[in-house]
């Protein structure tokens, strides 16, 4: 069942029971959407990527993100090359669910942010790990195939950003709310940042634009380092706010992790913020 649900937005929307439940998925949780009062445990709303940006360069493309995640979850692994879905996978893994929040095939790039439009509380136990969701989309020969095709019941709200380079850069932007999973196309001549939902209000994410904005006219075509100097010293002195965010020692950036692919280059570096270690790997081929 396909639909434009938000045609100012160009998004196309499948409602959720567009695709048959799967044994033993239960009932979708309900989903409350609430500003955080003070004093609200934060880890109800965050736990994953927060920040995440998109820069196309002459020859290529730089895809960078922050990760925001719970101090006391299980140390992420350093980027390696796994085998799923019958492809040669890179990314770091979760300590805890065996997922990730960002990886690369080669020929697929994705990232996983927690929360579609709107903040959300959490209401487990979910069907999937959100991280399981994203490596799940490399068993489709195509990100749309993914879209159209996967089950997204009893999963917990995320967005998902895809760059697929074949024989042409495509980006596309992938949302799930919880009922609906909202698909459109974008430019992929333009930069772009996005930052969760989940953590920051509308106010905070504008900001945050305007900082990204003030970068790029500064470094139309940013080198790898560069980006990821901008991923971790942006900001107003904030902790709640900046790039690099900590937030009363309960969640904090762990780390940050650039994609370069160009045609001087394909590597991913990894920034362990917590042990200061630096990793550095080949994309797949």
């Amino acid at each position: 069942i396909k639909s434009l649900c938000d045609p100012a937005q160009d998004y196309t929307c499948a409602s959720l029971g567009a695709w048959p439940l799967r044994p033993g998925m239960g009932i979708l949780q309900k989903i409350k959407i609430r500003e955080p009062a003070q004093g609200d445990n934060w880890e109800h709303y965050l736990a994953g990527v927060c920040t995440l940006t998109y820069i196309p360069l002459k020859d290529g493309f730089l895809f960078t993100s922050n990760r925001d995640e719970r101090r006391l979850r299980a140390p992420a692994l350093p980027p390696e090359v796994y085998r799923v879905h019958g492809k040669d996978i890179l990314f770091p893994k979760d300590g805890e669910a065996g997922g990730t929040w960002v990886a690369s095939s080669g020929s697929l790039q994705l990232c996983l942010l927690n929360g579609a439009f709107e903040r959300h509380i959490s209401h487990p136990p979910y069907r999937l790990s959100r991280g399981i969701v994203l490596l799940d989309a490399f068993g489709y020969d195509h990100f749309h195939d993914f879209f159209e095709k996967y089950s997204f019941n009893g999963i917990e709200p995320f967005s998902m950003i895809a760059i697929e380079t074949r024989k042409q850069t495509r980006l596309y932007e992938l949302r799930w709310d919880g009922k609906h999973v909202f698909f459109k196309s974008l430019d992929p001549s333009k930069a772009a940042i996005w930052s969760s939902a989940s953590l920051y209000t509308a106010d905070v994410r504008l900001k945050r634009e305007a900082w990204f904005l003030a970068f790029r006219e500064e470094n139309p075509f940013p080198t790898q380092e560069e980006v990821l100097h901008f991923h971790q010293f942006s900001g107003e002195g904030n902790k709640a706010h900046d790039l690099v965010m900590n937030y009363e020692t309960t969640v904090q950036t762990l780390s940050v992790t650039s994609l370069l692919y160009s045609k001087e280059g394909r590597k991913v570096i990894h920034l362990d913020l917590l042990d200061g270690q630096h990793h550095t790997r080949a994309l797949p081929a």
